[in-house]
This record gives structure tokens, sequence and C-alpha cells, in this order.
């Protein structure tokens, strides 16, 4: 399990929910694609067969939680 947190603004559960979807951005002004959470999800869930999860905490940060199996299994 890997698992990344910052201590920043938090995001609202408007975002939380999209935050992996295709272009979704809240930084298109500051040259935001919205490809980047999406890339990662549909490696670690497609490529690695894992998953991943975020929460976040209006005042309190975000967390990104990657579990990935060590070995696959058929």
């Amino acid at each position: 399990m890997l698992r990344y947190s910052d201590n920043g603004l938090g995001n609202p559960n408007e975002v939380i929910d999209k935050i992996f979807e295709q272009f979704f951005t809240t930084n298109r002004q500051s040259g935001g694609s919205g490809l980047g959470l999406h890339i990662v999800y549909n490696l670690v869930t497609h490529k690695l067969n894992g998953t991943i999860h975020c929460e976040s905490v209006i005042g309190e940060g975000t967390t990104f939680t990657m579990e990935i199996p060590l070995e696959n299994r058929v």
C-alpha cells in the first residue's frame, strides 16, 4: 500500500467524485489538462490490477491511497 497525503486546502465532494475522470480539472486557467490523475487511475487499475482511492477534508488536506498486488493472480 502506498499513501500520499498533503495538508492543503482539501477538496469538496463534488471534486472528489470526478477527480479521476478524463479532462476534469480545477486548474484549467493555470494550464491543467485534467489528464494526470486519469492516467494514474488507468495505470493502477488496468495495468497493475490495483486500486486507488481519494479522501479529502476541507481545511485539512487530501489523501490518495493505492493498493497494488505484489503478484498477479489468474
